[in-house]
């Protein structure tokens, strides 16, 4: 895979993954888990926002973006979604960290990563996080905590 490819492929994952997100968070909304849906709304605009970081780079380095987005899921169980939220991340940390060899002679996209990098690992992290808790208090008092305003 080129640089150029990896990064129109980033753009695509990252485009879609925002809007499964942006779902996830509407149905968590309708259903009244607010604080859980303010979390992954802020996740899907994060996502965009990396997306269109991508598509700046590209024109920069003189490329055209390509208009595509990657097909993922809707899932409508709490418990599962974070479960395939943590397993994407954990299969995207190590994608995303050959992008830090594969642009070691481009510092700017280079950074770029390492910061896209960073808010993955915290994303995981967190995610890892709320599927414990899950475990420790059980589903029901998860969602009662995911009540709010």
């Amino acid at each position: 895979m080129t640089k150029i490819e990896f990064l129109q492929t980033a753009a695509k994952n990252w485009f879609g993954n925002s809007q499964q997100h942006s779902i996830h968070a509407q149905l968590l909304k309708a259903r009244g888990l607010n604080k859980l849906a303010d979390k992954i709304m802020a996740e899907s605009e994060e996502e965009w926002d990396e997306a269109k970081k991508v598509n700046a780079r590209l024109i920069e380095l003189g490329e055209t973006p390509k208009v595509e987005i990657r097909e993922y899921p809707v899932i409508t169980d709490i418990k599962k979604m974070l479960e395939y939220d943590c397993r994407a991340s954990a299969e995207a940390l190590p994608e995303m960290s050959k992008a830090l060899a594969m642009f070691d002679d481009d510092y700017v996209t280079r950074h770029m990563f390492e910061e896209f990098i960073i808010d993955e690992q915290e994303h995981y992290s967190w995610v890892k996080g709320h599927l414990c808790l899950i475990e420790q208090i059980g589903i029901e008092n998860y969602m009662i905590e995911m009540i709010g305003e």
